[in-house]
């Protein structure tokens, strides 16, 4: 021992927790490592200053290489219960720890120590040496709590070398380490429910209610399971690298233009998190430089990636208005859970594109087969033509049948292009007439595909309305932002939801600040919405929406229904039609 500081004599083992402990003591004991407790027990007799640090499975082997008096004096100040025990389930010495247990749990103690002396005498080996390898042991219940035993050999019969007399158990409560194995067991289960996205059980379901069917459950766990009240999920968009909310509870979204992206820098704790793959525990959000206002009075947070592969898809943000509210249990349970959520939206994704891929494809097959045989008939109407020219009947007909060809070509043309196109575009423009319920009504049309915007346009232009065209977000923003002082505002917004600025859904909170009353209508391609939009936007009084492709009459159909009011919908169906004079 030094002059300056006792030593310590430390036994290393699993339950003294990491090495970190060992570089703590160090300032204030001269720490000496030893791997047998028996060894350990010697060195303290030598010096009887010297302290010993034990891990709990191995009190044991130490009470059999010390002296009785010094094991008892030493054990009476330990956190576990200590007892002995004969074979007759008599306590022949216990220490105060095992006395303040309940009578039930002794009980118990005893029991299970008897079952361990018929187990150790069953084998027939010599008890001598008396060995930890012949250690047993328990693990039993007590009331609400949860409770490990492990019992070694004391002594042995002198009068029987293959007989142990009496028993040494250590006890000690492991409720805590129960609930959370118990906890995540649970978070296992949920997770796999949450997995269960299967293509035939969705298919029934629109897409506003699959990714309801999955927001609801990942909802439900983190509110019931979790126990988080205010938390949020971003994943992030691979074309804008940005991270896009999908779901929020309790937590107020940020201001329309405010975006966040991956970086360690200026885009607060879930951007860092993005950027680093690390979770990040907040204690006190107003001590944290990292940290952007999300739930009003915050107080703390906690955020975890959402890793697919070791690639991070998104983050899980959780918050509180409680300092210190999450602990490093909190993390590993939000880690575990954040990983399925993240296999449940890649899931999701994929049926999706495997639904968009397999329309394109399945179309453009048609196509090809039918490429020939409508080339084919085209020649021959081409060829009876030519050979009837006098005949100006039979030439007209043969022009209609060509033109009908052309346009089942185009047709099918424009199923290939999918989302890209408006189904029975041409053959609306071509018989379109004025209808004097969209005479007049002001509709402001925002979509950053081309062909997609000026068809909406011209289709509702054809039939009266007097139609606004944006190619962006930024221009869609800045247009709604200049009718803020006119009256009256537009009639109708309809905007893709994916644009390349901003999107359908900051559209929509645009629109609903200046217009309350206005109706939105959002676009988007084969039910593809990675942002949950859709869902956020029809909570908050979305009026339709439309999954491209779409048809012409799909358009006008929701157009009507949000610019014609539902009474007078109804008068123009049941009016009867005039009698023929």
């Amino acid at each position: 021992m030094t002059l300056t500081r006792p030593r310590l004599l430390l036994v290393p083992g699993d339950s003294l927790g990491e090495s970190s402990l060992l570089e703590s003591l160090r300032p204030m004991f001269d720490v000496v490592e030893i791997e047998d407790a028996a060894a350990a027990a010697r060195l303290a007799e030598e010096d009887p200053g010297s302290l010993i640090l034990l891990p709990t499975e191995k009190i044991c082997q130490y009470l059999q290489s010390t002296p009785p008096q010094e094991a008892a004096a030493i054990l009476q100040f330990i956190g576990e219960g200590v007892g002995v025990v004969d074979d007759a389930g008599s306590f022949t010495w216990m220490n105060s720890r095992l006395g303040e247990f309940p009578q039930e749990l002794r009980q118990r103690f005893s029991d299970l120590c008897r079952k361990a002396l018929g187990l150790l005498n069953s084998t027939g080996e010599p008890v001598v040496p008396l060995g930890r390898h012949r250690s047993r042991k328990f693990s039993f219940h007590c009331g609400e709590h949860h409770y490990e035993l492990v019992t070694s050999p004391a002594s042995a019969d002198p009068d029987d070398e293959h007989r142990v007399s009496s028993v040494v158990g250590v006890v000690w409560d492991v409720t805590a380490s129960r609930r959370l194995l118990d906890k995540l067991d649970a978070i296992d289960t949920a997770g796999s429910e949450l997995m269960k996205i299967e293509a035939a059980a969705i298919s029934k379901l629109t897409l506003p209610q699959r990714l309801k069917l999955l927001e609801d459950k990942i909802v439900h766990f983190v509110h019931d399971l979790l126990e988080f009240d205010h938390f949020e999920v971003r994943l992030l968009d691979r074309e804008t690298n940005r991270l896009e909310l999908v779901i929020a509870v309790g937590i107020t979204p940020e201001r329309i233009g405010e975006v966040i992206f991956p970086e360690p820098q200026g885009s607060g704790i879930s951007g860092y998190v993005a950027a680093t793959g690390e979770s990040y525990l907040c204690a006190i959000v107003k001590d944290d430089p990292l940290y952007r206002e999300g739930l009003d009075d915050a107080a703390s947070s906690l955020t975890v990636p959402l890793k697919l592969h070791d690639r991070v898809i998104g983050v899980f943000n959780i918050e509180s208005k409680k300092l210190n509210a999450f602990d490093e249990n909190d993390r590993q349970f939000a880690t575990i859970f954040g990983r399925y959520v993240a296999m449940a939206m890649n899931i999701l994704d994929l049926l999706l594109v495997e639904r968009y891929t397999t329309n394109e494809r399945l179309a453009r097959t048609v196509l090809s087969e039918l490429d020939e045989p409508l080339d084919d008939i085209t020649n021959r109407a081409t060829a009876l033509r030519e050979e009837h020219l006098a005949d100006g009947k039979t030439r007209k007909d043969l022009d209609g049948i060509i033109e009908s060809v052309g346009s089942i070509r185009r047709r099918i043309e424009s199923c290939t292009a999918g989302p890209r196109t408006i189904l029975g575009a041409e053959q609306e423009l071509s018989h379109s007439k004025l209808d004097p319920s969209l005479i007049g009504k002001r509709v402001l049309v925002a979509d950053d595909e081309a062909t997609i915007r000026k068809s909406v346009a011209a289709i509702l232009a054809h039939r009266g309305c007097d139609v606004t065209v944006c190619c962006n977000g930024s221009e869609t923003m800045k247009i709604l932002e200049a009718t803020r002082s006119k009256s009256p505002t537009f009639d109708l917004i309809i905007s893709d939801i994916k644009m390349p600025d901003y999107s359908g859904y900051e559209v929509f909170c645009k629109s609903k600040q200046i217009s309350p009353a206005t109706p939105v209508i959002l676009m988007t391609g084969f039910g593809y919405d990675p942002h949950h939009s859709i869902v956020r936007a029809s909570q908050a009084g979305l009026h339709s929406f439309l999954f491209k492709p779409f048809k012409a009459e799909q358009l006008l159909t929701e157009v009507k229904k949000a610019l014609v009011p539902k009474r007078r919908r109804k008068t123009e169906k049941t009016r009867k039609p005039p009698a023929e004079s």
